[in-house]
């Protein structure tokens, strides 16, 4: 699904505000009243809780899932705190340096029964730790305060605490941001999670994820009945795997209850299922049943994909222009936009998306021999690279 880059903005600028307001209104007068007492540099002492902050809480963050995903029925396939990485391969631990989606760390598991497995305590333990440490560093921060006018060099102590209470919140407010913001989210995960429905669908993600990683056999994802945004993104994946493999037949009945949807699917998700199907008609060798749909499209569905607000309503915009509205200039107007949607498109997606574009192409060419239509980006690529 697409990651908000606005909630990810507003996320960096409420972390980058705790970090101001605590420095401000909390250190800076501790570090004032009681610099000459301080054994070490009051940046040193930040230093020191920054870095103990960022490992604690990572260690924390992760060791909370990794309790978590026991309790509910989960399978570890690996756990990455800091870029150390834990993964077992034929019954022994390995131990390595790795990448991760998250801003510390990153817990993969799969669930040990899709129906009975539950990410419940997977959340919630992260969160009964910070409230631990929250209570053990206030308990500290009390006693630093009551002891300070009698003994001013435990002022270091006061400011240890409070910069590591400081990362602990920042590192939090990210974790628990409910959004899709640029890594799956602890918040994220509560508000899909909230809907029964999205419970087993997402299971049935983590195996595919799993599976994907482990480099095995991926198991099929199943088409979902109950429908939300998150089960109609899942069965998306399937409509875009039957649509790579010609099975036009078997796409197209996954994607007419999307479009038919009374509740619980958003607008822009039907229109993204309106625009797929146009634009699958229209590949087809007759194209009366696209240009029927055409003809039936509300304004707001023409709007949608005369906006290219994706790379499927691009791709269905060239194919308006080029077989029911028969201009050259409007096609070329698509692709010349084609680099910038398949940046944005969802990774997911992405390949299938840039396939079915390069048949979107190759139809137009064929169908109008005469026009000079556009290169897509990577046919410009290839005869670079050939010249």
């Amino acid at each position: 699904m697409k990651k908000n880059d606005f909630a990810t903005f507003i996320v960096y600028v409420g972390m980058f505000a705790i970090a101001l307001l605590v420095g401000l209104l909390v250190i800076k007068p501790i570090i004032e009243n009681y610099y000459s007492a301080l054994p070490l540099h009051p940046a040193v002492i930040m230093v020191l809780g920054l870095i103990g902050g960022v490992i604690l809480n990572a260690s924390m963050l992760e060791g909370g899932h990794l309790l978590g995903a026991k309790a509910g029925k989960y399978r570890v396939v690996k756990s990455t705190i800091l870029g150390l990485s834990f993964k077992k391969e034929n019954g022994k631990t390995k131990v390595g340096l790795s990448g991760f989606d998250g801003l510390v760390g990153e817990t993969k598991v799969a669930p040990l029964d899709v129906k009975e497995s539950s990410l419940t305590a997977f959340l919630f333990f992260p969160i009964l730790f910070l409230f631990i440490e929250f209570i053990a560093c206030m308990v500290g921060i009390v006693i630093c305060q009551g002891q300070e006018g009698s003994n001013p060099s435990i002022a270091w102590l006061h400011v240890l605490l409070v910069t590591i209470l400081t990362v602990a919140g920042m590192i939090y407010l990210y974790d628990l941001f409910p959004a899709n913001i640029e890594s799956r989210t602890d918040g994220y995960l509560f508000v899909l999670l909230s809907k029964p429905a999205n419970k087993e669908a997402f299971n049935n993600l983590l195996l595919a994820e799993a599976a994907a990683y482990e480099k095995q056999p991926i198991p099929e994802t199943p088409v979902y009945t109950e429908l939300t945004d998150f089960t109609v993104y899942l069965n998306s994946l399937t409509v875009y795997r039957l649509l790579t493999e010609n099975k036009v037949s078997e796409a197209l009945p996954v994607l007419e209850p999307i479009i038919n949807a009374e509740r619980d699917v958003s607008a822009s998700v039907k229109l993204q299922a309106k625009a797929l199907k146009l634009a699958t008609l229209l590949e087809e060798e007759k194209k009366d049943k696209g240009k029927a749909l055409y003809e039936e499209l509300t304004d707001e569905e023409k709007k949608y994909i005369a906006s290219l607000a994706s790379l499927t309503a691009l791709r269905c915009y060239a194919l308006i222009a080029a077989f029911i509205e028969s201009s050259e200039s409007e096609v070329n107007y698509a692709i010349d936009k084609a680099e910038k949607s398949i940046k944005a498109c969802e990774p997911n997606i992405k390949e299938a998306e840039k396939s079915l574009l390069q048949l979107d192409v190759d139809l137009i060419r064929e169908a109008h021999p005469s026009w000079d239509v556009y290169k897509l980006p990577w046919e410009e690529k290839e005869e670079a690279e050939e010249k």
